[in-house]
C-alpha cells in the first residue's frame, strides 16, 4: 500500500489488550481516509446501540493518505464516533502535530473501545503500544498534564490529552493535541473521560513513507508549498490570524450578536479583529506541522484582571462565542476565557452558544435565579462567565454548571417555556460564528445537511459564497450572491462532496483554497495511488457523504433533522441583511432532489447506492 499505511491500532480497553489490523485496501480508494474511512470503518464495526458515553462506544482516530507529508495543510487527523452531544454521528478535524507522528509510526488511525478499570493512558513508540497508568493526571489541566508528558518521555513525543470537562463528562468537552490544537467539536473529550482514557502520547521511529509517484510527490509537494505560501488569503492569516476578516464579516452580517437577535455591532469590527489581537497581545505565530501559513496565535495579556501568560491564543469562532455572541467586546477577557476553556477541556462554540441562549433565557424569565443556583446572567458580564460559569460547567458543578453542561438543547428541553425556539443548533450542535442570514443562505442549506450538525468546515459553502471557491474542471462556476438562494442548492450538490474529500484527506481548508481540481486528482494519484478521474474522486466524495446519511438514519435521524431553528431563519433585525428571509425549505427540497435523497428517510434512494457501490448498505437501510 502506497501513502497510507493500511493498519490500524486496536484497543480494548476493558479486556486491556492492543493489537493491529490491517484494513482492506479497498476502503481507501472508496473513502480515502480521515472521517470518510472513519465512517466506513464504523459502519463495519459500530456498536449502532451502543449509548456514546458506553464501553462499547467506538473512538476513532483516524488520518489520512497526505500525513507525514511535507505539505502545507496536511498534518491534520480526524476524530470520529457518535457524539455524546448529539446522539448521531460526529466528526472533528484536529491540526498540530498527531497525524505525521502516528503515519511515521506506522499506522493510519486508532480505534478504541471498552473502559479501562482506572485512569490511563495510551503509549505508542513505534512497534510498542501499551496501556498504562495515568492516575497521576487525572484531574489536571490540559496544559500542565501536556507539559508533565513531555518533561517524562520527551519534547519528541505528540500528545492528545482531555482536561477535567472530559473527565467529568461534559458533553462538549475536547481533545488538546500539543496544549494548542483542538478537536473541538461533538464532545469527544466526553468519550475519552468515558472511557477513563486521560491520554495518547504518540512517538515515531525511522519507517519511511512509500508513494505511488515518488517524483510526482515531490514535484507536486515544492509547486504547491509555494503556492499556498505566497496566497494572499494565506499572507492575511499568517498576519492577523482566523480573526483577519472578522471587520468584513461584521459589515455583511457574518457576525453574530447576542445570541443571533442582532447581525451588527461597529465597535466590536473593530476591537475584537485579528489585526487588534495582533498589535494588543500577540507574541508570536504557531502553525501545524509543515505548515507555512502559521496563522496560529500566541498571546500574552500582560496586566488587569484577565492577565495571561503567553500560550495558545483565541481564533475566529472563540473571539465571536466569548465576545460578541455573549455581548463583550473586551478582547482580553476573551483571551482568558479561550485559555480556561482549554485548560478546562470545552470547546468555545458550543460553550458560548449555550452560555448565549441562557443568558437571552434569563433575560426573559425563562431561566430564573432558582434555576441557576442565585447567579445572575447579564450580556456582558465576562467577570460572571469567566469566574463562574465556565468552571461550573467544567466541574458540572451546582444547578447552573449541571444544566449548561449538557448543552443547549438538553438544557432548553428541562426549562421549556418555548426556550427550544431560541437555540442556535442543528441536530443538537451549536452552530459556529457564522451567521448564513448575512453570510450567506446556502450556508444555512449546509448548516442543516450536514452529519454532525451545523458545521462551517464540513462543507465550504461559506467560501464559495464569499468568492473565493471556483472549480471550473467541474463546471462549478457560480458567481454565489450571499443573500439569496439562487443557485445554492446546485452549488451544494459539488460542494457536499468537496468538503468530505478535504475532511476525508484531512486537508486544511486554507490551505487547500489555493489547491486546484486537478492538483487534487495528482496527489491522491501520486501519493496513495487511487488511480481516479475527476469523475470518480467527486463519486467518491458524494459516496462518503451518503454513508454519513446512512449511519445517521440508524441512529433514528429523519428528514426532520434536517433542520435550523427558529432563530436561525427568523429574518435579521438589524445591519446589511434586515428584513431578509431565508428560503430554506425550498433549497432542501432541491437539494434531496439534484441528490435523489428520499425526502422522509432523508437517505439517497436504494438505486442511487447501488450506483455508488454501496449495495450492501443498501441492504441494510432499504
Amino acid at each position: 500500500m502506497k501513502g497510507n499505511t493500511g493498519k490500524i491500532i486496536d484497543v480494548d480497553l476493558t479486556a486491556g489488550k492492543v493489537k493491529v489490523d490491517e484494513l482492506p485496501e479497498e476502503y481507501y480508494g472508496k473513502y480515502i481516509g480521515g472521517s470518510g474511512l472513519a465512517a466506513k470503518l464504523f459502519w463495519e464495526r459500530g456498536n449502532f446501540d451502543a449509548e456514546p458515553l458506553s464501553p462499547e462506544a467506538m473512538l476513532i482516530f483516524m488520518n489520512g493518505p497526505f500525513a507525514g507529508l511535507k505539505l502545507s495543510g496536511v498534518s491534520r487527523h480526524s476524530t470520529a464516533g457518535r457524539s455524546p452531544l448529539t446522539g448521531g454521528w460526529g466528526d472533528s478535524s484536529c491540526g498540530g502535530y498527531l497525524a505525521p507522528e502516528l503515519r511515521y509510526a506506522g499506522y493510519d488511525g486508532i480505534a478504541i473501545t471498552g473502559r479501562a478499570e482506572k485512569p490511563s493512558m495510551l503509549l505508542i513508540e513505534d512497534d510498542r503500544i501499551e496501556i498504562l497508568d495515568a492516575g497521576e493526571y487525572w484531574g489536571k489541566e490540559t496544559a500542565e498534564v501536556n507539559r508533565a508528558l513531555k518533561e517524562k518521555y520527551g519534547k519528541a513525543y505528540r500528545t492528545l490529552v482531555i482536561g477535567p470537562a472530559g473527565e467529568n463528562l461534559v458533553k462538549y468537552s475536547i481533545i488538546l493535541n500539543e496544549g494548542h490544537h483542538a478537536t473541538g467539536r461533538a464532545g469527544f473529550g466526553a468519550v475519552m473521560g468515558s472511557k477513563n482514557l486521560k491520554a495518547i502520547v504518540v512517538k515515531a521511529g525511522k519507517k519511511e513513507m512509500t508513494f505511488a509517484d515518488p517524483e510526482k510527490v515531490e514535484e507536486l509537494r515544492k509547486e504547491l508549498n509555494l503556492k499556498i505560501k505566497e496566497a494572499l488569503t494565506s499572507n492575511v492569516l499568517h498576519e492577523n490570524g482566523t480573526a483577519a476578516n472578522l471587520m468584513g464579516g461584521m459589515f455583511v452580517g457574518d457576525v453574530p450578536i447576542r445570541n443571533w437577535t442582532s447581525n451588527f455591532w461597529e465597535e466590536a469590527s473593530e476591537d475584537l479583529t485579528g489585526s487588534t489581537l495582533t498589535e494588543t497581545y500577540l507574541t508570536k505565530r504557531s502553525s501545524c506541522a509543515f505548515c507555512s501559513i502559521a496563522c496560529k496565535r500566541v498571546v500574552e495579556v500582560k496586566e488587569g484582571p484577565w492577565a495571561v501568560p503567553e500560550g495558545p491564543g483565541p481564533e475566529y469562532e472563540t473571539i465571536v462565542s466569548f465576545g460578541t455572541l455573549i455581548g463583550s467586546i473586551d478582547l482580553a477577557a476573551t483571551c482568558k476565557a479561550g485559555r480556561i476553556c482549554n485548560d478546562l477541556g470545552i470547546d468555545t462554540i458550543s460553550a458560548g452558544g449555550t452560555i448565549a441562549w441562557a443568558m437571552e433565557a434569563f433575560e426573559r424569565g425563562d431561566l430564573t435565579l432558582e434555576d441557576t443556583g442565585g447567579i445572575e446572567l447579564k450580556w456582558g458580564d465576562m467577570d460572571t462567565v469567566i469566574n463562574k460559569v465556565v468552571p461550573m460547567i467544567a466541574a458540572k458543578e451546582g444547578k447552573l454548571g449541571a444544566l449548561l453542561a449538557e448543552g443547549s438543547v438538553s438544557a432548553a428541553g428541562k426549562i421549556g417555556k418555548g426556550s427550544i425556539d431560541y437555540t442556535v443548533q442543528c441536530k443538537g450542535l451549536e452552530a459556529p460564528m457564522h451567521d448564513p442570514r448575512g453570510g450567506g443562505h446556502g450556508l444555512a442549506l449546509t448548516y442543516a445537511m450536514g452529519a454532525r450538525g451545523a458545521c462551517h468546515v464540513a462543507e465550504p459553502m461559506l467560501h464559495a459564497e464569499m468568492g473565493s471557491r471556483y472549480y471550473p474542471e467541474i463546471g462549478f462556476e457560480y458567481e454565489l450572491e450571499p443573500m439569496t438562494d439562487k443557485e445554492k442548492p446546485e452549488a451544494a450538490v459539488d460542494i457536499v462532496a468537496i468538503g468530505s474529500i478535504e475532511n476525508s484527506a484531512c486537508f486544511c481548508q486554507f490551505a487547500d483554497a489555493e489547491v486546484s481540481i486537478p492538483e487534487w486528482l495528482d496527489l491522491f494519484n501520486a501519493v496513495p495511488g487511487y488511480n481516479w478521474d475527476i469523475d470518480e474522486m467527486m463519486r467518491t466524495g458524494r459516496r462518503i457523504f451518503y454513508l454519513k446519511r446512512l449511519i445517521n438514519h440508524r441512529f433514528g435521524r429523519t428528514a426532520d433533522d434536517d433542520k435550523l431553528t427558529k432563530r436561525m431563519l427568523e429574518p435579521a433585525r438589524d445591519g446589511e441583511p434586515e428584513g431578509v428571509e431565508i428560503n430554506f425549505d425550498g433549497m432542501k427540497q432541491r437539494f434531496y432532489e439534484l441528490m435523489k435523497i428520499d425526502p422522509v428517510k432523508a437517505i439517497p434512494v436504494k438505486e442511487v447506492l447501488e450506483e455508488y457501490g454501496m449495495g450492501e448498505e443498501a441492504a441494510v437501510v432499504w
